[in-house]
């Protein structure tokens, strides 16, 4: 559509019946604006006398005071278009109830500011009814960046400039905080559009302040935006219109206004409020607005026998926040603990599992608010609580709110960023695996946080050669060590002394923090053996599935045998034998051996399907040794990662290790179900035998090790059960 974009001078509105004004919006949409003797809501509009191009319109009317019959009616068509680039709207014919009627449209077109003051001008007391119409009919019909902008032209040409906005804030319920001053805005609540990205509607609670440099001409004011469940941006905020006594006004903002971030907000309108008037109702919003939070701990001042401590606060990879800490309320008057990030809560008193403190107790036995109020009999002062799905974005406070009868209190929380397994382990340790509470706590918080988590992979970060060399070799032992260097060197120097491995390329992985110690002991045994030894370290290595993830990273052979360190063979040739199975199936299987306890009990004889629990089992586990001895290669549904050849293509296909397990042994039986679902089955190699001691963890641990194992068990069944169900 062609037409002139040159300003002109504002006229009035066309009153023959027979021309109309036109302004374009955009490339699809026309206003076009006339008088009738009568009009409809609702119109069919045909475009230059061609109907191919007959669109429907919907028509804005006015009754004209002191107006003749022929020209009674005063209207604004919002006609959608659909014309060539290059083809110019000359004229439209309008078919509505009565005889249709064509208009000539008048060149140049109009300016939309101008179309705006002369449809006020022409529609009097009745302009701001005309105005929603028009704004109402721009926004709710296409989305288009062009109709906005229009829509706010609109609101700006209705009506002039009432005032600046100078300050600006959000707060933590959702509403944005405005300090300004204004002519014509109405005190109390008034309703408003906000310029933002788009036009959201709200209600704007304001107080007036006095102020000395206006002189007569404006008042200032502080007051809060509430639009609803629209989310805005305090630093994008364009405008805000209202309607004043005598029509649209706006509140502009001024270039230089102080943003002001969420804890600042509260002090700013506690300040503020001093010399602020409004009815009883605004004072009371703002003034609960000015009491939100704003970085304090002001759970330590309250007066009753109330008061929080948090051990472990942590953003959880993946989405979620755990909590987890201790709350002392003897008298029971906490309503509620919410945690909030920003405009964004979650209960978490009503879900959390609680834990024994006993320390607690201890520490506040003597202190004068809490002494002769504490139960001896109760401990369960600790908490634990997964939100999954509260992001804790850097630049958003992250706190509790505590509902205290009438008053509230906040706390400040500062999350990790990153929380380790065995960091993880500590904070649950507390839990007792053989009790309900513990079943309770996996199934509402720790499991579904492991399954969140998006914990990243092990990434490696040291390498050191000692006549290493993998260029050529289409095989290599991989060595998953953890923090024992002696464990990992004396499983090397056997390894050394085995003809089989000791030609082999040999990685060993280990955790980073390990690198320093590990390395120079296989530099040391490279030299007196001969041995090709590389030693990486790697971030994120908590357990053997780790460490070998590590090294797929840091070697080109395409086939790896995986041996975690203190897995030793109990016999020569146990390569070859993993090998040659490997090959039979061509290459396409996972190989495990048996691994045996030092007193010769069975420790691993593959993963079964047990037909009729329907559920997998660790076949064997303490057996004698004699009970598999002349047992044929079977295929079993997993085997064990501590020991398998397999080829690095397999584990690559279905996307390496699972990152939400606690422990490799899970974690190794999810790899094993993923590639099984992939083509790649796990073998189990009866006669080859590995010896292993059982010293994942000492008996202090043992609790922890397996409160850990039921988490794993609980995301596994999560993830597998449908699947393991429908085995036959």
């Amino acid at each position: 559509m062609q037409h002139n974009t040159q300003p002109v001078e504002m006229r009035d509105l066309p009153l023959d019946g027979e021309s109309a004004l036109v302004t374009p919006i955009g490339d699809d949409l026309a206003l076009i604006c006339g008088v009738a003797d009568a009009m409809t809501d609702h119109v069919e509009a045909l475009l230059n006398g061609d109907p191919s191009m007959t669109m429907k319109a919907d028509t804005i009317c006015w009754v004209r005071k002191d107006a003749p019959a022929d020209a009674a009616i005063g209207f604004v068509a919002i006609v959608p278009i659909r014309l060539a680039a290059k083809v110019r709207l000359r004229s439209v014919v309008m078919r509505r109830s009565g005889p249709p009627i064509r208009y000539t449209l008048i060149k140049p077109t109009v300016p939309l500011a101008t179309l705006i003051r002369i449809v006020s001008a022409d529609a009097g007391d009745r302009s701001s009814i005309i105005i929603d119409r028009i704004v109402h009919a721009l926004i709710a019909g296409k989305n288009s960046q062009k109709r906005l902008e229009a829509a706010i032209s609109v609101l700006g040409a209705a009506g002039p400039t009432d005032g600046w906005i100078e300050v600006i804030g959000s707060i933590d319920t959702g509403q944005v905080f405005l300090q300004g001053w204004a002519t014509d805005l109405p005190c109390d609540r008034v309703h408003v559009l906000a310029a933002h990205e788009g036009l959201m509607a709200g209600e704007f609670k304001s107080a007036s302040v006095p102020r000395s440099d206006l002189g007569e001409q404006g008042k200032g004011f502080l007051g809060l935006l509430d639009t609803g469940t629209s989310v805005i941006d305090p630093g994008r905020l364009k405008k805000v219109f209202f309607r004043g006594r005598d029509g649209w006004r706006s509140l502009e903002v001024y270039d230089r206004r102080v943003l002001l971030s969420p804890t600042d907000v509260p002090a700013h309108i506690r300040d503020g409020l001093v010399r602020a008037h409004a009815n009883p109702d605004t004072m009371l919003t703002l003034r609960r607005a000015g009491e939100r939070f704003d970085g304090r701990d002001t759970v330590s001042d309250l007066k009753v026998p109330v008061r929080i401590g948090m051990d472990m606060v942590a953003e959880i990879p993946g989405g979620g926040i755990l909590v987890a800490g201790w709350m002392l309320d003897p008298e029971g008057h906490v309503d509620s603990l919410t945690l909030r990030t920003g405009a964004t809560q979650q209960r978490i008193d009503d879900t959390w599992t609680r834990l024994p403190r006993s320390d607690v107790s201890s520490a506040f036995q003597h202190n004068s608010l809490f002494a002769g109020r504490l139960d001896p009999a109760r401990n369960d002062h600790g908490f634990l609580a997964f939100v999954p799905g509260l992001p804790a974005a850097a630049e958003v406070p992250v706190y509790f709110e505590m509902a205290v009868g009438d008053a509230v209190a906040f706390y400040p929380l500062t999350p990790l960023r990153g929380m380790s397994r065995r960091s993880l382990e500590r904070l649950i340790s507390p839990l007792d695996p053989r009790t309900a509470a513990a079943g309770a706590a996996i199934e509402r918080h720790i499991g579904p946080m492991m399954q969140a988590m998006a914990a990243p992979a092990p990434a490696v970060t040291e390498i050191r050669d000692f006549d290493f060399d993998d260029s050529e070799a289409g095989r290599a032992l991989v060595i998953g060590a953890g923090i024992d260097v002696e464990e990992a060197a004396v499983t090397l120097s056997l390894l050394a002394l085995d003809a089989e491995t000791k030609d082999m390329p040999i990685i060993v992985a280990a955790p980073l923090e390990a690198f320093d110690s590990i390395a120079p002991e296989a530099e040391r045994l490279s030299r007196f053996y001969g041995i090709k030894v590389r030693v990486i370290g790697a971030t994120g290595v908590q357990d053997a599935c780790d460490a070998f993830e590590a090294a797929i990273q840091a070697t080109r052979a395409e086939t790896l045998i995986f041996l975690a360190a203190g897995v030793l063979p109990r016999q020569a040739g146990w390569i070859s034998s993993l090998e040659r199975a490997y090959r039979n199936r061509g290459g396409k299987a996972l190989i495990s051996p048996t691994i045996l306890y030092e007193d010769n009990s069975i420790r691993f004889a593959g993963t079964w399907l047990d037909q009729e629990e329907q559920k997998l089992v660790d076949r064997y586990i303490g057996y004698p040794r004699d009970v598999v001895r002349g047992s044929q290669p079977t295929e079993v549904i997993a085997g064990s990662l501590s020991c398998c050849i397999v080829s690095r293509e397999s584990i690559a296909s279905v996307g390496g290790f699972t990152r939400s397990y606690l422990g490799a042994g899970e974690k190794g039986r999810d790899l094993c179900l993923k590639m099984r679902l992939g083509g790649t089955p796990a073998v189990w190699l009866p006669d080859v035998e590995m010896i292993s001691a059982d010293n994942d963890v000492g008996p202090s641990a043992f609790p922890a090790h397996r409160l850990a194992q039921k988490v794993d068990r609980w995301s596994f069944d999560r993830k597998w059960s449908l699947l393991i169900n429908n085995m036959r």
